[in-house]
């Protein structure tokens, strides 16, 4: 059966590898229309709330608000979805030689470093120019600098729990 679209997204952006069996999919599936429906709800009443709160407060700092609240519920949702996976053991690897170990293991590392790379580059412009707006920095490059290295850390301690016995 082919995979769709959002269970290959889950698989690339939580670094998952091997083949999704039925279990795994209703899993996934059941979880993504969770978070979907919640999303709706969220979008539904930060429409409204932008709505009201612009005629009473500075519409800068509304927006600010909005963009904070949406950073933090995109964050409980990946959280839900990160906690899923491990509950249901969906990220567990058994493999069958030392060559597969090692070539799922290169895998693992360079997707998830391209994905840093990209979530970070694509990240950095919008929150400086915001950052500067606000007058709260010239440059956030060392703080991005700070995080990649924190991300990198994070991901080769995964790594060797997954790949390392």
């Amino acid at each position: 059966m082919k995979e769709s679209l959002f269970i290959k997204l889950v698989k690339y952006f939580y670094g998952i590898s091997k083949p999704f069996d039925e279990f795994a999919r209703d899993v996934i599936n059941d979880a993504g229309n969770k978070i979907a429906i919640g999303l709706m709800v969220y979008l539904l009443m930060s429409a409204y709330a932008l709505m009201v709160l612009i005629r009473w407060f500075s519409p800068m700092n509304v927006v600010s608000g909005v963009i904070m609240a949406d950073i933090f519920v995109y964050l409980i949702a990946s959280a839900y979805m990160g906690r899923i996976i491990k509950k249901n053991k969906l990220d567990r690897y058994e493999f069958d030689n030392e060559e597969e170990r090692k070539i799922y293991g290169k895998r693992f590392i360079i997707s998830n470093v391209l994905k840093t790379v990209l979530t970070l580059s694509f990240a950095m412009y919008p929150i400086s120019v915001w950052f500067r707006y606000l007058g709260m920095s010239e440059s956030i490059f060392p703080s991005f600098i700070g995080c990649f290295i924190g991300i990198l850390v994070a991901i080769y301690t995964q790594y060797c729990r997954q790949f390392k016995k």
